[in-house]
């Protein structure tokens, strides 16, 4: 029942792709530069929308992606509000580094990919959708293509992140 909540929640929260994608809004600045605004990561450290939690310190949040390219995609998030590589300071993007690392050997531990995919994008014409600084950390498999990034899919089970988060939680050394 609380899974069931909880993914109702991320539904009515996630606007519907065709309009605006997640973390954009009309009239708010989505280049580098700007005010930092409310959205859906920012949303998930206030308690406001739930996340599949992988890890967490008082720097740093990851947390599975509810929209995975592949089985055990994550993103990883500075706690602090920044909207972009520009705007992190250097001790907590250093921190972050050194925690998508560590997840991505726990995912190499727990999942057996064929390689890690690591990125980040900084403003809309890099491809960044949500305005708050984050590193997706997504495995790969050889014989398995990435899936289309598309905010209109059908959010993922949240038992089923829940089993992977689990794994590559317990991966973690």
């Amino acid at each position: 029942m609380k899974a069931a909540l909880a993914l109702l929640a991320l539904i009515v929260a996630t606007p519907a792709a065709a309009e605006v994608a997640p973390g954009s809004a009309k009239n708010i600045p989505t280049g580098l530069t700007g005010a930092y605004t409310d959205n859906p990561f920012a949303k998930i450290l206030s308690g406001r929308l739930p996340a599949t939690k992988v890890y967490e310190d008082r720097t740093v949040l990851a947390f599975m992606n509810i929209h995975p390219l592949s089985t055990g995609d994550l993103l990883v998030i500075p706690k602090g509000h920044y909207r972009n590589l520009i705007d992190i300071p250097r001790p907590v993007l250093d921190h972050l580094i050194d925690v998508t690392q560590r997840l991505a050997k726990a995912q190499m531990r727990a999942l057996k990919p064929d390689g890690i995919f690591i990125r980040q994008n900084s403003g809309e014409a890099a491809g960044q959708t949500v305005f708050h600084f984050h590193m997706h950390v997504t495995p790969q498999w050889k014989a398995v293509p990435l899936a289309k990034v598309s905010y209109g899919q059908k959010p993922a089970d949240p038992r089923k992140l829940a089993a992977i988060a689990a794994k590559i939680h317990a991966a973690m050394r």
